[in-house]
């Protein structure tokens, strides 16, 4: 028998217990959290105003009505969750398949409004459930922002900054990429090196504000011109290149030419007036060799004893920097023999 004292005790704490019911029916009712409590069926036994106004039915009594007519009501009124299914029953069939499955789960929800919530589900023994809903939002934008610098960063540290196309170390790390793709493929890739011509010229006679724009025009000239799948990138002050993939060397001519005649072409006042330029271009081509598995890699068909075992990556490399030296010799060439003209290392070889 449990003695008088524990007695007693037990019906203190019962009505210790009793007297702060008002305060937590009133803290769970004016909580800045989204409470509810559904019974094993999924009718609302409670909730709170905070939960009614992130589900969008303050207007409306929901308790002893099923969680899927609350659910239907925001997809209706399009509020509440940001529901993404064409049907409210497409929705309905997609929360069955989670709500309910284990004991306890928390996950995000975004809101139609802007808002973001984290849920937490909690099925109790007598199959009860409670849902607790806190406003995340501002931890989520922190997030997106934080997201957004990362891809910013990345932007920046790929893209040059006054063209916006490919900087140089991004550009040969896409020609490493485009070479063992093309082996794979065996399809040819020409490289074209630019260089305006007297660039100093027009930065002293202008001024750099100007230069900046000669060097944006270019770009953007250079870029309408281009394939989609062309890669355009600027290797520092006023020499570019061009990734010319699955393209013959008579193509390549052909289009870095059109270049020359569009830049002829060109209205130039809107930079300056008076103002015109001129390229100078040097072009080479590889045609790689596919890279078979458990095969020695081969340039071009070399024999053995002219190309000696290497690994695919030091292969690429050695492609790389071939292609590189040729089409910088060209564009020497073209430089060194009146300018505003386009040498294929194939012309001097």
């Amino acid at each position: 028998m449990l003695g008088a004292g524990v007695l007693l005790g037990m019906r203190m704490k019962k009505e210790s217990l009793e007297s702060i019911y008002p305060f937590l029916t009133d803290a769970l009712r004016l909580s800045q959290n989204g409470l509810a409590v559904l019974d094993k069926n999924n009718h609302f036994i409670f909730y709170n105003n905070t939960f009614a106004n992130m589900f969008g039915f303050h207007d409306q009594d929901m308790v002893g009505r099923h969680f899927d007519d609350m659910m239907r009501l925001a997809f209706i009124r399009k509020q509440g969750p940001n529901i993404e299914r064409d049907t409210v029953e497409e929705w309905l069939e997609y929360i069955h398949t989670h709500q309910r499955q284990v004991n306890f789960r928390r996950f995000e929800v975004d809101l139609v409004d802007g808002r973001w919530l984290q849920l937490s589900e909690q099925v109790y023994h007598n199959g009860d459930m409670t849902i607790v809903c806190v406003d995340i939002t501002q931890l989520k934008q922190v997030e997106f922002a934080l997201r957004d610098a990362q891809t910013e960063l990345k932007r920046l540290a790929l893209t040059d900054e006054l063209t916006g196309i490919a900087n140089r170390r991004h550009f040969f790390q896409q020609l490493e990429h485009e070479i063992k793709r093309l082996a794979q493929l065996k399809q040819p890739l020409c490289l074209a090196m630019l260089d305006i011509d007297y660039f100093k010229r027009v930065n002293d006679h202008y001024g750099h504000l100007v230069g900046d724009r000669v060097l944006q025009h270019f770009t953007a000239l250079v870029a309408a011109h281009l394939r989609p799948y062309d890669i355009f990138g600027r290797l520092g002050g006023e020499e570019f290149a061009i990734l010319l993939p699955d393209i013959r060397v008579a193509e390549a001519k052909v289009l870095i030419e059109r270049l020359m005649q569009k830049l002829a072409e060109a209205d130039l006042s809107h930079i300056a007036p008076d103002c015109h330029y001129q390229f100078s271009a040097g072009l080479s081509t590889l045609m790689p060799m596919p890279l078979q598995e458990g095969s020695e890699p081969r340039l071009n068909g070399a024999t053995e004893s002219q190309n000696p075992p290497m690994d695919r990556e030091s292969l690429c490399r050695s492609d790389a920097e071939k292609l590189v030296a040729e089409a910088d010799k060209a564009l020497y060439n073209a430089k060194n023999t009146g300018r505003n003209r386009l040498v294929s290392w194939e012309d001097i070889e």
